[in-house]
């Protein structure tokens, strides 16, 4: 019997590889040069996590990536994944951003990245057996973050 939500697990592993980027670390760490390899991966895994808690448990006025995955279609041969990303920065640090060839706040050029990052061709051809696409992209907004909340969906084998 094969397991029917396995996928969950295995796509959040290839988002996490993915999203190890130059152009993310940078965005959610800051300047980044004559950082050690340790102390970037530390810091990646301390502001990307393949879930969303955000206010009570963040203190700090960075910027975060969260993301999970759901099936919210179970089909007798096939099943729709869908993968929710949240991008989100303090408030205070969202005008404070630029990098060339971005536009918007530090919110909209990390979702930016992220969207470059997951609709790569050698990235979305390790999901499911269509292509990973944009669904919608909506607003997360709280009490002291702002950022996008970008949904992307695949379908995969059952």
């Amino acid at each position: 019997m094969d397991k029917t939500i396995k996928e969950r697990g295995i796509f959040k592993t290839k988002i996490h590889s993915a999203l190890y980027n130059e152009n993310i670390l940078e965005a959610i760490l800051g300047d980044i040069e004559g950082k050690s390899s340790s102390d970037l991966i530390t810091g990646f895994k301390d502001h990307v996590k393949s879930h969303l808690f955000v206010d009570e448990t963040i203190e700090d006025t960075g910027a975060y990536i969260f993301y999970d995955v759901m099936i919210p279609v179970i089909n007798s041969n096939i099943k729709e994944c869908v993968v929710k990303m949240w991008a989100i920065c303090h408030r205070d640090t969202l005008d404070s951003y630029y990098k060339d060839g971005y536009y918007g706040n530090k919110a909209d050029i990390l979702s930016e990245m992220i969207e470059e990052i997951l609709l790569d061709d050698t990235v979305t051809n390790k999901f499911g057996i269509g292509e990973l696409s944009l669904e919608s992209v909506g607003v997360y907004n709280s009490v002291r973050f702002y950022g996008s909340i970008l949904t992307f969906s695949v379908n995969t084998f059952r």
